[in-house]
């Protein structure tokens, strides 16, 4: 069995299901508080489905290549998720406006590292996520398994 274990400053560390769980608490609401005393804050419009499809995405991207700097392509996201190209750029705008504060550290949740336009008009945008959500991440990765084979 798995225990969930506290850490110093930072809170309740999150199992992947409490991370979902947890953006779609901040995705529901602009301003609030989330369990472990973290405040967040975002004012870019953007549909909050659309926006949690691409965070989903985005997530997956993670788990599966460990990195939390990752590079993507706004056309391939678009087809993933059936969402419009335009939709996929403003859910990006949307998750890098959202704001995480504790103890008197303020955060962006994500930042765009960059965005290039392809000659071919295929739009690849690099994104890293921001301390508080890779810290709760990397221990979801480190997990014993609960089962051994």
């Amino acid at each position: 069995m798995i225990d969930k274990q506290s850490i110093k400053g930072i809170g309740t560390v999150m199992e992947r299901a409490d991370s979902y769980r947890m953006i779609q608490c901040v995705l529901s609401n602009s301003n609030g508080t989330l369990e472990s005393g973290v405040t967040f804050k975002w004012t870019c419009d953007g549909d909050e489905r659309i926006v949690g499809l691409v965070f989903d995405l985005l997530l997956d991207r993670y788990f599966l290549h460990n990195k939390t700097s990752l590079h993507t392509e706004v056309q391939e996201i678009a087809r993933s998720t059936g969402c419009r190209p335009e939709e996929v750029v403003r859910a990006f705008a949307c998750l890098s406006g959202m704001r995480l504060e504790s103890n008197h550290i303020a955060e962006r949740f994500m930042t765009i590292e960059g965005a290039k336009i392809s000659r071919q008009g295929e739009i690849g945008v690099t994104v890293r996520f921001g301390g508080w959500l890779t810290h709760q991440l990397r221990q979801i990765c480190q997990r014993k398994p609960m089962l051994s084979y």
